[in-house]
């Protein structure tokens, strides 16, 4: 039987005894039956087929309650089932992503597996550039021999090996090029389980070397002290990592950082005077021309005219 369209427990008795029903009544009436019985049965009726439907309509929202409750669970259950599988095969539902993927070179990222000292130039603009480059150029399967820092041999693909020579040292590297890549070295150590602490430490290193007064005076031999005290201090971080000459990297060595930047005071004063060496006098004159002292008239819009005498 089809469910009512509307709910028979809001259905409200007719009056079968008004003149409306009288047609209906007359199919009723006989020698024993009268109007009034007539109408009884007729109320009678409508009775027992209002109890009928109310039975059936509560038959039906009872159905349609539990496969409503049924289909709930099927679909968490096909959720969860959904959510186990996203998290075995999470590739199979990525969908590609509209910021740039940071690729490093092989070898940087076997270093960073490894928890070991890498250089900031693969993280820079440039380095993801080069990496991009070689991987797309060099057989995947190829394999070469390498010595690692610890003094030991092992093979790493050929891409790797061919992009190591191109690599600038951090010392070496800009400023614009160290911001740049300490951001994409940071997330590249949370991908690879580094210590949070560790993590962290670096972070705050970095920053303090960008906020440094040295960082944004006039000196450029004091700025460039700061990119060579960050690259020893990350490679000796890294070897003596685990020892008892391990310290905290965060913590910037005032005293450190000034004897490289008297380092570099002196390298620029020994080149300069090594390029002074360079300047030697024409090779036509004899040798009392070249003892001789240099005159030079200079003239000007005021008399009288005077001399510089310059020794060669």
């Amino acid at each position: 039987m089809p469910k009512p369209t509307d709910n028979p427990h809001l259905a409200v008795q007719p009056d079968f005894t008004s003149e409306k029903y009288c047609q209906a009544q007359e199919y009723l009436v006989n020698d024993d039956i009268n109007h009034d019985v007539a109408a009884a049965q007729l109320a009678l009726y409508w009775t027992l087929n209002n109890d009928l439907e109310k039975e059936e309509w509560d038959c039906q929202i009872l159905q349609e309650q539990q496969e409503a409750v049924e289909k709930a669970r099927l679909e968490e259950e096909e959720q969860k089932a959904l959510q186990e599988e996203k998290k075995k095969y999470c590739c199979k539902y990525a969908i590609v992503l509209a910021d740039p993927i940071i690729i490093p070179s092989q070898i940087a990222a076997h270093r960073l597996h490894e928890v070991d000292f890498v250089e900031l130039y693969y993280f820079t603009s440039k380095g993801l550039c080069d990496t991009e480059l070689t991987i797309r150029s060099t057989d995947d399967d190829a394999l070469t021999l390498l010595q690692t820092g610890d003094g030991l041999h092992s093979f790493i693909p050929l891409a790797s090996a061919q992009a190591k020579g191109t690599v600038t040292k951090d010392k070496d590297l800009t400023w614009e090029e160290f911001s740049e890549a300490t951001h994409r070295l940071a997330n590249a150590m949370k991908e690879n389980n580094w210590e949070a602490d560790n993590i962290s430490n670096h972070v705050k290193f970095w920053l303090a070397l960008e906020n440094h007064p040295w960082r944004h005076g006039h000196c450029e031999i004091s700025k460039r002290a700061l990119l060579v005290y960050q690259a020893r201090v990350c490679r000796r971080w890294h070897d003596t990592l685990d020892t008892k000459q391990s310290f905290n990297i965060m913590h910037i060595n005032d005293i450190l950082l000034a004897q490289i930047r008297d380092e570099l005071v002196h390298s620029a004063r020994v080149m300069e005077l090594e390029s002074l060496k360079q300047v030697s006098p024409p090779s036509h004159l004899t040798i009392a021309q070249r003892a001789a002292p240099l005159t030079i008239t200079c003239s000007f819009p005021f008399p009288p005219p005077f001399f510089f005498v310059l020794p060669l």
